[in-house]
């Protein structure tokens, strides 16, 4: 592997969503509406990973923010957070037994991300 290759896998790796200017995720009612809306895009019946994923993207895009293209998915469900600025995009997604998927995406601050991992880590 070339130092160059190297170089773009760490910076596809680290996951960052660009934050235009004119969006203000700071202000906790606009990071409420964005909660608000992918809670509502995600409790939709979800039958692939790819599919749960371009809901949070187009709820994101809706609110001037650009998810960056993932990886390939995982199948059986994955957990991945996403720098948002100054913020983070929390995203886990399942199998469920039905063969469907769920979703939980959460835009949050560094307390909220703490909070959220710490919570599983004490479910596990």
């Amino acid at each position: 592997m070339s130092f160059k290759q190297y170089l773009a896998e760490q910076e596809t790796a680290r996951q960052v969503i660009q934050v235009p200017d004119s969006v203000s995720i700071s202000d906790p009612q606009v990071r409420d509406t964005i909660n608000q809306h992918l809670n509502h895009e995600l409790t939709d019946l979800i039958l692939s990973p790819q599919s749960g994923i371009q809901k949070i993207r187009r709820v994101l895009q809706l609110s001037g923010l650009d998810m960056p293209a993932l990886y390939e998915v995982e199948t059986e469900g994955d957990e991945l957070v996403f720098e948002v600025g100054q913020y983070f995009l929390y995203l886990i997604y399942y199998l469920a037994d039905d063969g469907r998927y769920d979703f939980y995406a959460e835009l949050t601050d560094e307390a909220g991300l703490t909070e959220i991992l710490s919570e599983e880590d004490e479910e596990e």
